[in-house]
């Protein structure tokens, strides 16, 4: 039983593809949505290549970010190895290679770079959480990971990181699942922070809540300061919650914003690829997958080297944030007009303190790409 609740979180990123295609899309009209100027994001240099220098050719982009100095970040999943670029593109040096001996990895997950430089690397049916030096070199495995790891690191202070974690166990009304969003020290496993909690009882014949109210319930972003961005990941509310360091909410923001119909083909493929994927991992029978048939208002957040919170609209195709000082006023729009369609909502935009790095998650040159991006 844990080993297949284990999978489940392991290759979620799938079904944002799932859920991001379709051919139509139905709009509510009761909600209108105003906003100051919009600003746009151009790219100015990519990195990788189909063929060639196998340095810049990607597998497949898990997670991007940048190191202490700038540099960039890429953590390749099938590839089992983080690649290291300068800005202008040429590369550096590479963290882990596929193995199970010291220092490789077998399945990377997560990154996330500390404050201290150390890059920590979540692999989760290898030895663990384990780190590397700036310089490349293998420090250890910091923890163990055994059936629930923390899942998507972002940074936080000192040698922080915040995450999701789920804990299972079986109670007198079934099994019981608890989510949280917490921070953690990356040398131990008890939380120092829990942001959001929820528990619920889960009928393993039936994945809806198990998705909904937990792996893909909450988005979140943080920074090196301590601060901690939180919302929930749903059609009905557009509603951020920051936390200071203490881990106190200090600001709510939100914004009306019309929701946005999925395609029946949308809703069809989601639901046929969770109920494909509970028969592969030996289920009987139909996880009976029910998709909101609504998108997210809030897809995912990032904090920039002026503490600028972004937040990306879940509702439009060309990729949208909304741009907020830490008291919550809104300072800007910005939009990525060279994206556009429902090619947009495939593609995973990341900003940190060094800048803005995105990548299609399917590439329409058959190949990913890492693109580097800026503010006009």
């Amino acid at each position: 039983m844990k080993w297949i609740l284990s999978v489940i979180g392991i290759s979620l990123l799938s079904l944002l593809l799932m859920s991001s295609c379709g051919e139509e899309t139905a709009v509510d009209e009761d909600v209108s949505t105003t906003g100051p100027e919009m600003r746009t994001i151009s790219v100015i240099d990519s990195i990788g290549v189909e063929l060639g220098d196998s340095n810049y050719v990607f597998a497949s982009i898990e997670a991007t970010g940048h190191t202490l100095d700038g540099n960039i970040l890429v953590l390749d999943r099938p590839g089992c190895r983080i690649r290291e670029f300068t800005p202008d593109g040429d590369f550096v040096r590479q963290f882990g290679r596929r193995g199970s001996g010291p220092g490789e990895l077998a399945n990377p997950h997560s990154m996330a770079r500390l404050a201290d430089g150390r890059i920590a690397v979540l692999d989760v049916n290898g030895a663990g959480l384990q780190t590397y030096l700036p310089d490349g070199e293998w420090e250890g495995v910091i923890q163990e990971v055994l059936y629930e790891p923390v899942l998507w690191l972002t940074e936080a202070e000192e040698n922080c990181i915040v995450g999701t974690h789920n804990a299972f166990d079986f109670g007198d009304d079934g099994l019981i699942v608890t989510a949280v969003v917490a921070k953690w020290t990356i040398e131990e496993i008890e939380p120092v922070e829990v942001y959001w909690e929820n528990s619920f009882v889960w009928d393993f014949q039936n994945i809806t809540p198990l998705i909904e109210g937990s792996y893909f319930a909450q988005t979140w972003t943080s920074d090196r300061e301590g601060y901690v961005f939180l919302a929930p990941r749903t059609s009905e509310e557009y509603l951020v919650t920051g936390y200071d360091p203490s881990g106190e909410p200090f600001v709510e923001i939100t914004q009306d914003l019309r929701r946005v119909r999925k395609s029946d083909e949308e809703i069809a493929d989601e639901a046929a690829f969770w109920n494909m994927r509970a028969e592969n991992m030996g289920a009987n029978g139909p996880f009976n997958y029910e998709p909101d048939p609504y998108r997210w208002m809030v897809h995912s957040m990032g904090i920039d080297g002026e503490g600028r919170l972004w937040i990306r609209r879940g509702t439009e195709e060309t990729p949208t944030f909304d741009v907020f000082d830490m008291s919550g006023e809104m300072l800007f729009s910005v939009e990525i007009p060279t994206i556009g369609g429902h090619q947009g909502l495939l593609w995973q935009i990341d900003i940190d303190e060094h800048g803005i790095l995105g990548y299609s998650l399917d590439p329409s040159q058959g190949y990913q790409k890492l693109y580097v991006m800026e503010l006009d």
